[in-house]
């Protein structure tokens, strides 16, 4: 089959993007021909064009005829300029109807990944948005999310009764492949991490809404024995939002003798290779659909700690803790440090 992606790609500095590339290199490998297009104009791809505003979606039109599959990673900042800003509202008025004509169009071909799709209220500034939006959804020809908690949401808020095989459900860590098989006491090795001492990580990019902060509180009142948190990660945009969250973030971890941030992006195989050095993976977040973190966990067998936000009580396994607010946090983790290493877990690729 004949396939044109529709996401932001390596090495453009995007958690969707790493999510799609793993996709594109499966279906290659099963001997597809798959095409790129970034909607962002970067990346090392086919066609990098600028989708974002205005009527530019309605642009895909003219590829629609010479593939089998459209497949549109979906966060609406990768098309609209400004959702949720009333200065916006007609763009995002205008970009909103170009969607519904490109769903009428390429009905047979297009299906649409949903990371991240805004709730809008109905009685947001924008006024009249949020009515168009919901027929945005309800005009889709396929949209896949990852957890059920996603979906039922979905139609709930916007009151949507999808038809047969209109929304499906795909686990996040489906398709996922290990960018790099090494074992945990290697990677400790490797990253001058202490061998013996129990190593929690908080890994990506570095927002307010991943909850990184909340997670050294909650460890320094935990007040581990021979246990370290690592934060690793970059930021993801270059605003003064995560500007200033970062340098709290660094602050919080000066402060500290057991947490430590590493601040850089990193490759697919070096954050393979944080994986298996940890013990326990954290995502104490604060807001999220679903995440790619935890799905890497599982796929390196390491439990997690997970906020029960979104759709990540569907992502855990057994052997994972949740928390609720940062009380359960600060609990959690020293439920976390009590319990044995699995040693089973210790061979390459484990």
């Amino acid at each position: 089959m004949k396939y044109l992606f529709v996401t932001p790609f390596p090495p453009t500095h995007c958690g969707i993007g790493a999510y799609a590339s793993q996709s594109v290199r499966q279906l290659r490998e099963s001997g597809n021909l798959v095409d790129v297009l970034s909607p962002d104009g970067l990346g090392n791809v086919d066609f990098a064009w600028n989708l974002k505003g205005g009527s530019r979606i309605l642009k895909l039109i003219a590829l629609l005829p010479f593939y089998d599959r459209v497949v549109i990673q979906y966060s609406s900042a990768f098309f609209y300029k400004g959702l949720l800003d009333a200065a916006h509202r007609w763009d995002s008025l205008c970009t909103t109807f170009s969607f519904m004509i490109l769903w009428i169009l390429g009905r047979r071909k297009i299906e649409v990944i949903g990371h991240e799709i805004p709730y809008l209220s109905p009685i947001s500034k924008l006024s009249f948005n949020p009515r168009f939006f919901r027929w945005k959804w309800k005009l889709v020809p396929k949209l896949i999310l990852h957890t059920k908690r996603e979906r039922e949401k979905l139609l709930q808020h916007y009151a949507l009764s999808a038809k047969p095989n209109q929304i499906e459900i795909c686990p996040h860590h489906s398709g996922f492949q290990k960018f790099r098989d090494i074992s945990r006491e290697a990677a400790r090795e490797e990253l001058g991490l202490p061998p013996d001492d129990k190593i929690f990580l908080c890994i990506g990019f570095i927002q307010w809404h991943k909850g990184f902060d909340r997670a050294i509180w909650a460890f320094e009142k935990a007040s581990l024995k021979r246990a370290h948190l690592y934060v690793v990660g970059s930021r993801r945009v270059e605003n003064q939002e995560t500007i200033e969250y970062l340098a709290e973030v660094g602050e919080l971890a000066r402060a500290s003798r057991n947490v430590h941030l590493h601040e850089r992006f990193l490759t697919d195989e070096e954050f393979d290779t944080w994986i298996a050095a940890s013990d326990w993976v954290v995502l104490p977040y604060r807001e999220i659909w679903s995440s790619s973190v935890a799905a890497r966990a599982r796929l390196f067998h390491r439990p997690a700690i997970l906020s029960t936000v979104g759709g990540l009580p569907e992502q855990g396994t057994d052997g994972d803790l949740f928390f609720n607010d940062d009380e359960e946090l600060e609990q959690v983790f020293r439920q976390a440090a009590e319990a044995k290493r699995d040693r089973s877990l210790t061979a390459a690729g484990m």
